[in-house]
Parts: structure tokens; sequence; C-alpha cells
């Protein structure tokens, strides 16, 4: 059954577009003018040939009907242009709303969207709408122009003769419908069908070894034939009915063939029909076919197509994330607290964090270590706020961390991780990026010369401005990430996140010291990082272990050779 509420929803996103829309119906209507002009133009070639003889009337009727063709050509070349271009641009306005929503949806929903491949699923999707709504519009309104313009055009032929085509209509709509329906419920009845089969076949590959050991392939074997019965038993009724759908629509067809045979054969000897008009009306009924199977046939395919709409609004629809801060703030001095914070799994309602508890001094550098991946993505999306913990509470130079409008608490962070992509086409825009972007080329060339970024630039093709996305100049990862560094230089925040910048090993990345040593310096650091990097100051190292700080003397013992300060604060 089609969903008329998602057609009218889409519909309503062409609403922009109406001036392309207006045009692409005025072309489709010069194409059922022609349409039904040409029974009419017919009708007069074949008196002029059969009947007058006019040499003269025949070539301009003939030169007419060619005119008529190149008519009907620019027409449809107009409707097709029009139609597939207000498509393409209902398909733009649809994926810009979804990396909108992508944007704007909770971070823990994220997962589900990376396991499920849901954005290939989504874009794909689009791209269909954007190609089967330029048709189906096409099918919608040309067809139903044309069969309007025909049927007006068969009344001025011959009254008689369209009372008959309207009576005989009816019915084989009737039986289209009834075919139709039959086989879509045989369809959907294999579908279901397939799926339990398809669900015990995985069960039986999953439990492979009890069944060899156990001896059970034959026993398995006979249960999935029964299983499968049903689909043999669903195959041949459907069978049955297309093998009996098929000569009962020869002799429908005979019976109506016949029918206006005998109703032309009649008027003909009746004197009521000539032969010019037998030949109109006939090249009016073959014309009518074609636009009548399409039109007859767009319910299923709409239907079967309603489930990518379906897809698509059902994404559109999800609940945004809703910003809960109202305390605006400018540049804090970088202080952050954690009490007792618990942050829970969703899924499983397991601890991430554990009554975490942490004081961060204004310009401290924190080393975090033996964390797993969970408990450090836990952290920095409550030091975002891209999460609320279960319980407990985070506060940033005293304020309430969910109380701060997200705008002002990220312009006060940020984050150079180890996977650190491209953002714009240009090393400029790179370092740039953002809110920085209205940032003039002096201070990004200083942002970039403190990360000794500029060491590499000046050696590409135009500087700062040179193109580095996939067809423009190539940079390696080190100059990758000193690109990051002089983005966060130029950001200028007085917090720092370093997400695993060194794990590729340090003697790999000695030349990032001194720009994360210029990046750091007074400055609240946290820093990410498996093994302790060799950074000229690091006030305090925590150890994680099962979602809160771990005392752990080892570690300790061989942080102290090191002459650096260890925190075994445990909760």
């Amino acid at each position: 059954m089609i969903h008329q509420q998602l057609y009218l929803r889409l519909s309503r996103r062409f609403v922009p577009y109406w001036k392309l829309l207006l045009l692409a119906l005025v072309a489709m209507l010069i194409m059922a003018l022609t349409m039904a002009s040409l029974p009419i133009l017919i009708k007069q070639l074949l008196g002029n040939t059969f009947i007058q003889k006019d040499q003269l009337s025949i070539q301009i009727t003939s030169l007419t009907i060619i005119a008529l063709f190149i008519t009907r050509g620019i027409a449809s070349y107009l409707s097709i242009y029009t139609i597939n271009k207000a498509s393409s641009k209902l398909g733009a306005d649809l994926r810009m709303d979804i990396f909108n929503k992508l944007l704007s949806l909770p971070v823990g929903y994220y997962d589900q969207l990376n396991r499920n491949n849901e954005i290939d699923t989504l874009i794909s999707n689009i791209n269909r709408v954007t190609h089967i709504t330029a048709r189906y519009i096409t099918i919608l309104v040309q067809d139903s122009l044309t069969i309007m313009g025909l049927i007006i055009c068969t009344l001025y032929l011959n009254q008689e003769f369209l009372l008959l085509v309207l009576l005989v209509s009816p019915l084989i709509l009737l039986i289209i419908q009834i075919t139709q329906g039959h086989l879509n419920k045989f369809n959907q009845k294999n579908l279901l069908t397939s799926k339990n089969l398809v669900q015990h076949l995985i069960q039986s590959a999953q439990h492979y070894r009890k069944i060899k050991l156990d001896g059970g392939q034959e026993n398995e074997s006979q249960r999935l034939g029964k299983i499968a019965e049903p689909i043999y038993h669903e195959e041949m009724q459907q069978a049955i009915v297309k093998s009996t759908i098929a000569p009962l629509g020869q002799v429908i067809t005979a019976l109506i063939l016949i029918a206006i045979t005998y109703f032309i054969t009649q008027q003909t000897l009746n004197n009521e029909l000539s032969l010019d008009e037998v030949g109109a009306i006939i090249s009016a009924v073959l014309l009518l076919v074609i636009p009548t199977q399409r039109l007859t046939s767009l319910p299923n395919r709409l239907e079967h197509e309603q489930k990518i709409l379906e897809a698509i609004f059902s994404f559109l629809d999800q609940a945004s994330e809703q910003e809960s801060g109202t305390q605006s703030i400018q540049r804090v001095d970088g202080k952050l607290a954690f009490e007792e914070v618990i942050l829970c799994n969703d899924a499983q309602n397991n601890p991430i964090l554990n009554h975490f508890t942490l004081t961060i001094k204004p310009s401290e550098i924190i080393v975090f270590t033996s964390y797993t991946q969970n408990e450090k993505n836990a952290l920095i999306d409550l030091i975002l706020c891209l999460q609320q913990p279960t319980s407990g509470r985070i506060l940033l130079d005293n304020y309430l961390l969910a109380d701060i409008k997200l705008s002002n608490l990220h312009a006060n962070i940020t984050i150079v991780s180890a996977d650190n992509v491209l953002l714009d086409e240009t090393v400029a825009g790179n370092i740039a990026y953002g809110a920085m972007r209205c940032a003039n080329e002096a201070e990004i060339t200083a942002a970039a010369q403190a990360s000794h970024a500029m060491e590499f630039i000046r050696k590409m093709p135009e500087g700062l401005q040179t193109l580095i996305d996939k067809e423009g100049a190539e940079v390696n990862k080190k100059q990758l990430q000193q690109i990051a560094i002089a983005r966060a230089l130029l950001k200028n925040s007085p917090i720092v996140i370093l997400d695993e910048i060194l794990t590729a090993g340090e003697s790999d990345f000695d030349h990032l010291f001194p720009a994360i040593e210029t990046l750091i310096k007074d400055r609240t650091t946290l820093i990410f990082n498996q093994h302790i990097p060799h950074l000229r100051k690091i006030d305090r190292i925590i150890p994680l272990k099962n979602g809160h700080i771990s005392n752990n003397l080892e570690l300790s013992n061989s942080l102290q050779n090191k002459d650096k300060q260890f925190d075994s604060a445990s909760l």
C-alpha cells in the first residue's frame, strides 16, 4: 500500500523549484498537444492521399507532421532537462540535510552508524530518489496529459468510439490491478519464507560443530528441506496464476479487438466512418497503449520505492542533540575538575568511568596512560560536552560544564589527534579551518612558522595557497601533524588535548617536539599516550584502570627514574 504522506512530503520539497516545474509542465503540455494532433494529421494525410488525391495537400500535411515531431523533440529536451535539474537540486538538498543531521546527532549514535554502513545506504538512496523522481514525475504528468489529449482527439474524431473505449478501459485496468495484487502477495510470502530459511541456514552454519559431532547432517538437511517446502508451493501457485493470466489476457485482448473491429466495420458499412477516419482512430488507440501501460504500473513502482523514502525521512526525523548550556563565557583559565563522575555504557550499562575524581590546575600538563580506548574517548567526549555523565559533576573554572554554551566551550578547547585529515583544499585553509577562517595571512604564516610547517610549505608550488586535495600536492603524515599543530596554535585556546599524536614511536616524530612544546606552553594540557613522551615539562602522569585512576606501584617506580611526578590518586 502506498504511503501517501511520504510522497506528499517529497513533493513539498519541490516548492522552491516551482519555476523549473512550471517550465517542465509547459513543455509536457506541448508534447501532449503534438501527440493529440497526430491522429488528426494522419486523418488529413489519408484523406488527401486516398480520397482527394491532392499532391500539394499531401506535401503540406507531411511537412506539418515533420514540424510536429521537431516541436515535440524540442519540448521533450526541455522537459527532461528541467525535470532532471529540479530532481538534482532536490537530491542536493537532501544530501545537505543528511550532512547537517549527521553533524547534529548525539555522539552515541555514530558507533551504530559506522557498524551498519548507514551512510553509504543513505547516499545511495538519495541518488536513487533523484533518478526515480524525475522518471516518475515524467510518467505521471506527461502520460496523464498525453492520455487526456488523445481522449479529446478521439472525442473530436468519433464520440461513439470514445464511449466504447471508456467502457472497455475500466475492465482492462481492473484485470491489471487484480493480477498485480496477486503477484505482489506471492512475492511477499516468498520473501518472508526465504528470510526464515536464511535464518535457519545461518543457525545451522553457526552450530556446525555440534551438528557434525552428533551426526545430525541428514536430520538437519531434512529439517531445512521442510522449511523450504512452502517456497516451492508458493512458486507453483505463482506459476499457475502467471500461466492463467497469459491466455486470459490474450482472450480479453482478442475480445476487445473484435469489439473495436466490429464497431469500425459497422460504422464503415453505414457510411458513418471513412477510410481516413478509421486510420486516425486506429492511430489514436495505438498511441494510447504505451502511456496507459506506464501509468497503470506506476502505483506498484511507487509502492516498491517508498522504502527508500522511509529510510531517508526516518534518518532526518531523528532527534538532534539538544544544547542545554545557557552560560556565556569568554576565555577561561583552564581549571578542570571531575567530581565523582560515573559514565555508563548505554548498551550494557557497564561503567566506563567509575567514580572518577580529578582536579587539573590551570596551565598544568597531564599525561594519561594505561587507558582503554573507551576510557579515553569517554573522557574527551565529557570534556567537550558531547556526552553527559551518568552521575557526578564536571567543572570548568568553577562553571558547571553542562551549563556552558557549546560554542563558548569549544572555543576554549583544541584537539590535536593522530588521525588528522585534510579539511580544506589549500594549506592555508587547513590551518585556518573552522571558526578561525577569518585569520589573515600573517597570522596563518606565524602559526605555520611556530609549528615548523613553513619548512615544507615554502617548497610547495604556491606556498600557503597550494592545493593539497586528492588532485593537488601530497603531504605526508608528519607534515599533516605540523599543519594540525599550526591550526591549534592559530586557535590559541587555553585548553589543549593531544590525542595519541606520538603513538607511532617518538624517534619518528622528533621534529614535532619543539612545535608541541610551543603549543602546550602556558596552556592546560591533557596528553593521551600509552607511553610517556620526552617533553621538558610534565606535571603529572595519571594511569587509568577500570574507569578510575590506578595506583600502579611498578609504573610509579619507573616514572620516578625519569624524574617525573606521578599522581597515585585512586578511587
